[in-house]
């Protein structure tokens, strides 16, 4: 008789698939690899990775877990890292440089984040991905008193309903992404402001920062408290699961070329087992093989039967932020300019 897993205990299988499939692959150190490292403030979680793996997305297999801490992801400025060979494989250890108790250091806001913070948190306080029926309940903007189209940063801008968040963001909706089925609408962020008055129909806010020009019936977000939210800047690379291929819909910022730190629309979110921090590796299409007169019949013969040389490795990318059937994900690594027709794969085994 077969017994049907529950979906939370299938959806957890779904999860540790990625790293069960690699536990058998040996780990790629570099040569330039330090024994020791003291971590800086400034370094990221990638960086570190990349400093000792060539598979940065491998780092749970390197990183050696320490029970006294209760996140063993989390470092801190300050800590030393040494690499050692225990039962011929290769582990990282943590050796705190100021003691604090499990809890302090997860509190702590210090620890350091799998990338910059400044490339995250935008993403992480205001949804940038919303369906038309979510976008159909957030405020709107409804202009200045002095009726103008576009609005200034020293004037105050009024807002639909009675609002009581104190800080937001203003939106402009861009493109509009469809996987079968499902289609949601990418907002690119023009304004930072914050709340001035309010009553029951209409709330005031005062910009404070402005790169675009605010639109009447722009879309008005409060920023979302972190503490509130499932996610979070403290995550680590993990490999996407195996086998799996997305497609790049777009790039938050525009344009048909992209390069490392720009983030990207991705057809692939949680319910395809994405969670933050999964990885996967860009390729390019390698370029058909050509004959011209004078080429060898060999030659010939391979472009006659469309034979395929390998596509090429260009890059890599990591979800910061899954939705269900979408995700955001950020370029971590780019030789090339990196098109919206590159190939999108989960990592392969070393």
């Amino acid at each position: 008789m077969y017994r049907i897993l529950p979906k939370s205990m299938l959806s957890l299988f779904v999860l540790v698939l990625p790293l069960i499939s690699f536990a058998n692959s040996p780990l790629d150190i570099k040569k330039s690899a330090p024994q020791s490292y003291i971590v800086v403030k400034g370094d990221t979680l990638w960086d570190i990775s990349a400093m000792y793996l060539a598979s940065p997305w491998l780092w749970p297999r390197l990183w050696q877990v320490n029970e006294y801490i209760e996140n063993p992801h989390l470092i801190y400025p300050g800590d030393k890292l040494n690499l050692v060979w225990r039962d011929g494989q290769p582990i990282l250890t943590l050796k705190p440089m100021v003691k604090l108790s499990p809890k302090v250091r997860v509190l702590d806001k210090q620890a350091v984040p799998v990338v910059r913070d400044s490339l995250l948190l935008p993403y992480l306080e205001f949804d940038r991905l919303m369906t038309r029926t979510q976008l159909d309940q957030e405020a709107r903007v409804l202009g200045s008193s002095h009726g103008k189209h576009f609005f200034a940063s020293d004037e105050l801008l009024y807002i639909t309903g009675e609002q009581h968040q104190s800080k937001w963001g203003i939106f402009h909706p861009t493109e509009t992404y469809t996987r079968g089925e499902h289609q949601v609408v990418l907002l690119k962020q023009v304004a930072w402001a914050t709340l001035h008055s309010s009553d029951q129909q209409i709330s005031g806010l005062q910009v404070t920062k402005q790169v675009q020009e605010i639109l009447r019936d722009d879309i008005a977000l409060p920023i979302i408290d972190p503490a509130s939210s499932p996610l979070n800047s403290r995550f680590y690379p993990q490999p996407s699961p195996p086998e799996m291929t997305a497609q790049i819909l777009g790039a938050v910022d525009g344009g048909q070329y992209l390069a490392k730190d720009q983030v990207v629309v991705i057809d692939q979110g949680t319910d395809d087992a994405l969670v933050q921090g999964s990885t996967f590796e860009l390729y390019q299409q390698a370029s058909p093989i050509t004959a011209f007169e004078g080429d060898s019949q060999l030659i010939q013969q391979a472009k006659e039967n469309n034979l395929q040389l390998p596509n090429f490795r260009i890059g890599s990318l990591m979800v910061i932020r899954p939705y269900q059937y979408f995700s955001l994900a950020l370029i971590t690594e780019s030789q090339q300019p990196v098109g919206l027709d590159a190939i999108v794969q989960a990592p392969v085994s070393p």
